[in-house]
């Protein structure tokens, strides 16, 4: 009979450690997955004045640039010019006429059928996001746009939205909506399983909280 009511005991325990450790397994994949999910962004896509293609991660926002263009959202595509790379001008010096000078980005959208007159570059270098608000909001007052359409990727959206948001400051004129590339490989439901994920989403904590303290972002919507 004691054997037995121990047995029942050691039976009892192993459930509940099991459930501790399954509610912790939960609770810790729930927290990640919110945290993931922060950074993005995602809203219904409407006909602006310009599509604006934030730097970087070429290949997976020229597709979603010119899906939106091909869908007739906007007859314009906008990048800001990078900031000038290590060796540039060597780089000019050498290749002098034999280069067309077209960055990556403009010789991707053409190739996929967007004509040379629906891309501009704007700005005399960017090196953030900030750069890339700024430049944008003199592009728009010079030109009288009241909408654009922010395409990036999906772990950089709810950064850039609220970076052109703050910066472009009159909400009720100009129309903001963004559209991270569907063509980005980041799972906001398991990053932390690889370590470029770990690394993305890391890195895009400290930026958001950066621009938080230097006051250039509210971090709510």
């Amino acid at each position: 009979m004691k054997n037995h009511r121990f047995w029942i005991k050691i039976f009892i325990l192993l459930v509940l450690i099991s459930s501790f450790v399954l509610s912790i397994i939960f609770l810790y994949s729930f927290f990640l997955k919110k945290v993931g999910r922060f950074l993005i962004i995602e809203q219904e896509p409407h006909k602006v004045d310009a599509i604006i293609v934030l730097n970087g991660r070429d290949t997976e926002r020229s597709l979603a640039a010119v899906d939106l263009y091909n869908k007739g959202y906007s007859n314009l595509i906008v990048m800001a010019r990078g900031a000038e790379q290590p060796g540039s001008k060597e780089f000019w010096k050498r290749v002098g006429n034999n280069f067309d000078g077209k960055i990556f980005f403009q010789r991707a959208i053409e190739s996929m059928g967007v004509p040379e007159g629906s891309f501009k570059l704007i700005g005399n270098g960017v090196s953030s996001t900030f750069d890339e608000a700024k430049v944008t909001k003199q592009l728009l007052k010079e030109n009288g746009y009241r909408s654009i359409l922010l395409v990036t990727s999906k772990w950089h959206s709810r950064r850039a939205y609220l970076t052109f948001r703050a910066t472009l400051r009159r909400k009720d004129e100009i129309k903001i909506a963004i559209s991270p590339s569907k063509y980005d490989s980041f799972d906001p439901d398991s990053w932390w399983k690889s370590r470029n994920g770990a690394k993305l989403v890391f890195d895009e904590y400290v930026k958001l909280t950066f621009y938080v303290i230097t006051l250039r972002i509210s971090p709510f919507i």
